[in-house]
């Protein structure tokens, strides 16, 4: 399936406690690209390899909804260049500086994002595609 096809949708919203019976019919459609992407011209998608960003719910496997034209903001989660690899991080602000977050074992490393660590962001994390667990 591409992304820009439309898929039908269900305009109730499901609740996560009893069923309501009303609710067994399709009303229209849904177009995953209007749905998810806000700048097409801007936006990527990368999957997930590894486990240092499942306390963000970002897992092994995971598809990265990427827009490159969103600034970084404290808390931001991007997709960097980090060093001569792409890396997604969670990214803290502190004292008018940038830092890394990377989760070691039960300890959490700041790295700070300066000119001499060639650090380059692609782009901010929107949004993140991952199969329910069984």
């Amino acid at each position: 399936m591409k992304i820009d096809e439309k898929l039908p949708i269900i305009l109730q919203k499901v609740c996560a406690g009893f069923p309501s019976p009303a609710t067994d019919y399709l009303e229209d459609e849904i177009n995953l690209n209007e749905e998810l992407i806000s700048n097409k011209a801007s936006t990527f998608l990368i999957r997930v390899s590894g486990h240092s960003m499942v306390e963000d719910h970002i897992y092994d496997g995971d598809v990265l909804i990427v827009d490159k034209s969103l600034n970084v903001k404290h808390n931001s989660v991007a997709v960097l260049n980090y060093q001569g690899q792409l890396v997604v991080k969670k990214i803290v602000k502190k004292n008018n500086k940038f830092f890394l977050i990377s989760k070691l074992g039960n300890h959490n490393h700041f790295i700070e994002i300066t000119e001499d660590n060639e650090t380059q962001v692609w782009g901010v994390v929107t949004y993140v595609i991952h199969k329910v667990k069984k």
